[in-house]
């Protein structure tokens, strides 16, 4: 499993990597969730729910990011993801 710094990293660089994407994806997800690995788009989700479950069960050590699809720009921490695994 990664560091929280690991973690913060990503988090950090994924939204980075959302902020630039954002309106192409609300163009066409908007309400959807972002799931986020080394600042690429690894797939698009109904739910966090859903993307969460598919990134633990693909990346073991837990680093990945889910960003909610909305018309504006929210950072939520590791939900863009700070939050515990065990709270989604």
């Amino acid at each position: 499993m990664a560091t929280k710094e690991e973690i913060q990293q990503e988090v950090d660089d994924n939204f980075e990597f959302f902020k630039e994407k954002l309106p192409e994806l609300a163009a066409t997800h908007l309400g959807k969730y972002a799931l986020l690995r080394h600042q690429k788009l690894v797939d698009i989700f109904d739910s966090a729910g859903d993307a969460k479950k598919y990134a633990e069960a693909q990346y073991k050590d837990g680093i990945f990011s889910i960003q909610h699809i909305i018309d504006g720009i929210t950072n939520l921490g590791y939900f863009s993801y700070g939050m515990s695994l065990s709270t989604v």
